[in-house]
């Protein structure tokens, strides 16, 4: 990433005064021109009437006796004003008697409109001429002609412009010299002590900050620099009684007591030199604890904390002088050996720390039986590096978890294998995504009696190069890192996506049954966006059917009807998929808002020997008033039993694998398309 330029406080403080200061100056010189341009016109007035006023006696003379010369001599003194350019005397029957000067003519340009703007209705004034009055004359004056005087705007505003040029200059130096004053003030009291800060700053010793202060400026003792400065001291102390005190904690766990991951680091690097030198092997035990979060939970922190504290002084007193015991944080710990040299000698030492393990521990009033899983790997074997042998440790850990409570397992090779292979299924999962390498088959589900489609199954696959991955391959992977709800997401937009093409290609409304993986089910926007997807493509609540499988509503029972109830609500089909191979469904099976009952391949496949879970569950369906699908039929006789006993719909190999779309189409929709239209 490019660094940023340095910008001196100084350089932008005074730009800010300076566009300030020609900003108000311009303002200022704005309000001027409206100001001198209103006392310009006032002024303009009162002389053109005194001009108006001093002409017009001798003109009446000279027009009533008809004196040209006289009237001539006038106009010309007319001329002499400034900004008149022309005057002329016309007879009261609109003939010139006397004209001079040259009547301006405006070009169109800008300057003209402006000039017109300020002073066109002072381009031009007249005044009319009437007979001379005499004494002995009380007759009323008789007109005997007018005088008209032009002036030239475009002088008018050339010479208003000249008188605001020297205020604009004026004005300016003023802005200019005040920018510069407070440009120094603002570096002298502001940014130059600043600047001392940030340089005693760069003084500063991480490893001893208090010994490194701030200087507290004199001039700044009492406002917001000298307020910075030694708030910054403050923390510069206190940082240093921090830094201290971690020091000292760096290597310990705050818990309790025991040595953390730094000191494991060390004393693991040096017991690896060690080992190499003697041509001695050295085992590393990763323990993570088992339910401790259910602990957590249930009991509180505190006691979760305590609990931590008991299982640390058992593993102490266990090793005693055998080992390091290590705490890594939350419920993982790790010990060192380096007196047990053999699989099998620590495999005893396991199963004996196992066992002390499971004694139950007393938490005020509760009586807590702890667990745990162990990883084991063994110098040189499994790692030459304390961080090789603490990762495959873990990985074991993980291989133990999954076998059960209270295993323990030793790293292989393959584990690493499988780790990576998971990594990169994990990363192509994402790829698939992106590149649109996902597929729907779709396997039809149909009136056992008629043969009649009800309705299908979709089915994903992952079309991977020339290969087409079976879901079983990465499902469970995608189930574990969570990408398994963009992918649940996919098939439903997908399903409605085909209902749709259905419906408008062929004439052709059947349902769709998709699969919801657990994870996906709990995920909080799962509802919305079932219910956007099929608006968006148009797609008939009743065609879409959502599948869930028992585990996905055991975890939260109230959640899942609440969830479940709103599908229902908006018209949505819900299944139970695999039902019958939990534990506990049958208790919650009345409270769900279900409308299909799915019968497991499991006891389909048992079929026509042993139909006693079939046939509990079809009677329960029937109780219930639930629509039962059997999957994973697969011969006549299972086919034979089902008719005999009630169940209406099935699906299986029997009939037809799971199909890709172009096929489906072909087989089902095309065909029944075709019939329709007979």
């Amino acid at each position: 990433m490019q660094a940023r330029r340095f910008r001196s406080l100084t350089w932008k403080q005074t730009n800010l005064v300076v566009f300030t200061a020609l900003f108000f100056a311009v303002a200022i010189f704005i309000v001027e021109i409206l100001m001198v341009a209103s006392s310009e016109r006032e002024s303009l007035t009162h002389s053109q009437k005194e001009v108006l006023d001093s002409v017009e006696q001798p003109l009446e003379n000279a027009v009533w006796s008809l004196d040209e010369n006289l009237a001539k001599q006038t106009l010309e003194g007319l001329l002499k004003i400034e900004y008149v350019s022309s005057a002329t005397i016309s007879l009261e029957d609109g003939k010139t008697f006397v004209s001079a000067g040259n009547t301006v003519s405006l070009p169109d340009d800008l300057f003209s409109a402006i000039s017109l703007k300020l002073f066109g209705e002072f381009r031009q004034i007249s005044r009319p001429l009437y007979q001379p009055l005499y004494p002995e004359n009380d007759k009323k004056p008789q007109l005997i002609g007018n005088i008209q005087i032009n002036y030239n705007p475009r002088a008018l505003t050339a010479g208003l412009i000249a008188q605001l040029k020297l205020s604009f200059t004026a004005t300016l130096a003023r802005s200019l010299f005040i920018t510069l004053v407070l440009s120094l003030l603002f570096h002298r009291f502001l940014t130059k002590p600043i600047a001392r800060i940030g340089e005693a700053i760069d003084r500063i010793d991480p490893e001893s900050p208090s010994e490194n202060l701030l200087p507290v400026i004199s001039n700044h003792n009492d406002d917001e620099i000298g307020l910075l400065a030694s708030k910054f001291n403050q923390i510069l102390v206190q940082f240093g009684k921090t830094q201290a005190k971690l020091r000292k904690l760096a290597t310990r766990d705050a818990l309790t007591g025991l040595p953390n991951r730094t000191l494991l680091l060390e004393t693991l690097s040096v017991a690896i030199q060690r080992a190499s030198i003697r041509k001695n092997n050295l085992a590393l035990l990763f323990i993570d604890l088992d339910r401790f979060k259910n602990i957590n939970d249930s009991l509180g922190h505190s006691l979760g904390d305590q609990f931590l504290i008991r299982i640390a002084m058992l593993l102490k007193k266990i090793v005693a002088n055998n080992g390091l015991v290590v705490r890594l944080g939350g419920d993982e710990f790790v010990i060192v050996t380096e007196d047990l040299h053999s699989p099998t000698q620590v495999a005893d030492f396991v199963e004996k720390l196992l066992e002390q393990l499971k004694v139950p521990i007393k938490l005020g009033e509760h009586s807590v039986h702890p667990a745990a899983s162990v990883g084991i790997s063994f110098y040189p074997d499994d790692g030459e590096t304390a961080e090789d042998l603490i990762r495959h440790a873990d990985i074991a850990m993980y291989s133990a978890k999954a076998a059960g409570s209270n295993k323990w397992a030793f790293f292989k090779q393959q584990m690493t294998e499988r780790a990576v292979t998971r990594l990169r299924t994990e990363a192509s999962l994402h790829e698939a995504i992106k590149n649109n390498e996902f597929l729907l088959y779709f396997q039809p589900q149909l009136d056992l009696k008629s043969g009649q489609l009800i309705g299908c199954e979709a089915l994903i696959r992952w079309q991977r190069g020339d290969k087409l991955v079976s879901p079983m391959a990465f499902i469970p992977i995608a189930e574990e890192t969570g990408i398994i709800i963009a992918i649940g997401e996919w098939v439903i937009e997908q399903s409605c996506k085909t209902l749709n093409h259905w419906q408008k290609h062929y004439n052709f409304q059947t349902t769709i049954a998709c699969n919801v993986s657990t994870k996906q089910f709990t995920d909080a926007g799962l509802i919305s966006h079932i219910k956007r997807t099929a608006m968006r493509y148009q797609v008939k609540p009743e065609c879409l059917e959502i599948e869930i499988t028992e585990t996905s509503f055991m975890n939260d029972v109230e959640q899942a009807i609440v969830k479940l109830q709103q599908l229902k609500t908006a018209g949505f089909g819900i299944a139970v998929d695999d039902f019958g191979t939990g534990y506990s469904s049958l208790s919650y099976l009345r409270r769900l808002p279900l409308t299909t009952l799915k019968i497991d391949r499991a006891f389909i496949s048992e079929l026509p020997g042993n139909g006693a879970i079939a046939s509990t569950i079809l009677t329960l369906g029937k109780q219930l008033n639930l629509q039962i699908i059997a999957e994973g039929i697969e011969n006549r006789q299972q086919l034979a039993w089902l008719e005999n006993n009630g169940c209406s719909i099935g699906q299986g190999y029997y009939f037809s694998e799971p199909l890709p779309l172009d096929e489906f189409e072909k087989r089902y929709v095309v065909a029944q398309h075709s019939l329709v239209g007979l």
